[in-house]
C-alpha cells in the first residue's frame, strides 16, 4: 500500500510559471528566469549526466540511512519527468528519489505552490528546499540545485526504524543531503 502512495505521489507534476528575464531591479539584475532572489541557488550542481539515480548514495549512505542491501533499491524511470529514479525499500520506510532536470526549478514549484496541501519552504544543505504534502507518516522535500534543476525526495514511513525515521519530512531531508554529496 505504501509502494503504491509513493507511486501516486510521483505522478503529481507542478505548475508553469512565467516572468520577465529581463526585468531589472534597483539592486541590478533581476534573478534568472524572473525567479524570486530567495530561491537562486549560488552553488549550482549537475543532475543531466546522472544515469541511475540509485548511485547517488553509497554503501555506506546506505547503511547510515539504514538500508545496506542492494535488493532494497530499484533503478525505474520517473513517469512525469521521464528522468532517473531510484525507490528504496525497508522495513522501516520507503523512499523514492526523483532527478528532475526537464520540468523546471524551485520557481516553478513556487508558482504553483497553491495546489498542495502545505507547502512549506526550508533549506537544505545551503539549497532552497520545500516540504510538501507532509503528514504524520509522509513528506516530499524538492530541493533546488539549479535555477532549472531539482532532487526530489518522496518518502513514507513504516514500522519500527531509528526514533529519526519518525519525523518524515526530517529524514527525507536526510536523505536528500547524503544524495546531494555524489551529485557534481
Amino acid at each position: 500500500m505504501t509502494t503504491v502512495s509513493l507511486l501516486a505521489l510521483t505522478t503529481l507534476s507542478a505548475c508553469a510559471v512565467g516572468g520577465d528575464p529581463s526585468a531589472e531591479s534597483q539592486n541590478g539584475p533581476a534573478p534568472r528566469n524572473g525567479a524570486d532572489p530567495a530561491l537562486a541557488v549560488d552553488n549550482p550542481k549537475n543532475l543531466k549526466g546522472i544515469a541511475d539515480a540509485c548511485r547517488l548514495l553509497t554503501p555506506d549512505q546506505r547503511t547510515q540511512l539504514g538500508v545496506s542491501d542492494d535488493r532494497d533499491f530499484e533503478s525505474l524511470t520517473n513517469d512525469i519527468y521521464q528522468e532517473p529514479s531510484c525507490e528504496i525499500f525497508s522495513h522501516a520506510y520507503n523512499a523514492m528519489i526523483d532527478i528532475n532536470t526537464n520540468n523546471g526549478g524551485m520557481a516553478k514549484l513556487h508558482a504553483g505552490k497553491g495546489k498542495w496541501d502545505n507547502f512549506t519552504p526550508t533549506e537544505v544543505a545551503g539549497y532552497p528546499a520545500v516540504r510538501l504534502d507532509a503528514q504524520s507518516i509522509l513528506c516530499r522535500v524538492h530541493v533546488g540545485i539549479a535555477d532549472d534543476q531539482s532532487l526530489e525526495i518522496y518518502y513514507s514511513k513504516n514500522a519500527g526504524g531509528t526514533p529519526e525515521m519518525d519525523d518524515p519530512c526530517g529524514f527525507a531531508e536526510k536523505i536528500a543531503v547524503e544524495a546531494l554529496k555524489n551529485v557534481p
